[in-house]
């Protein structure tokens, strides 16, 4: 009976993480599968997260005085999330924050958000 609590306690506290940690890895540093449910899971979550910078970034690009509408500022953030989500696909979860700090993807990002404003009609 010993040696099953000992070999439980082994596979506990040795292999269990071990397998974690493992799994953890291969997840963070290769790209979801388009239309798993892991894929799935990593559209919304960056799109969510490019949602949110844009809302931000249009409350200081639209001009002050100027009548726009929430369905202009709506489909201009759309059209910038999945947009730019399509750039965004392919890249890693652990090396999504590294790639959106490069100077290309910013600069990429803002000719993306230009495009969908002026599309949406944003003045």
């Amino acid at each position: 009976m010993l040696r099953w609590y000992l070999a439980s306690l082994i596979f506990l506290l040795i292999i269990s993480p071990g397998i974690g940690f493992g799994v953890y890895q291969y997840v963070m540093h290769h790209p979801a599968e388009p239309g798993s449910f892991v894929g799935r899971a990593y559209e919304r979550t960056v799109k969510a997260k490019l949602l949110v910078l844009c809302t931000k970034s249009m409350a200081s690009y639209a001009q002050q005085g100027e009548a726009n509408t929430e369905e202009q500022t709506s489909a201009a953030c759309k059209c910038f999330t999945d947009d730019m989500f399509e750039k965004l696909q392919d890249v890693p979860p652990g090396e999504l924050d590294e790639i959106v700090k490069q100077d290309a993807t910013q600069q990429s990002a803002a000719s993306i958000f230009k495009a969908c404003s002026d599309r949406s009609g944003l003045n």
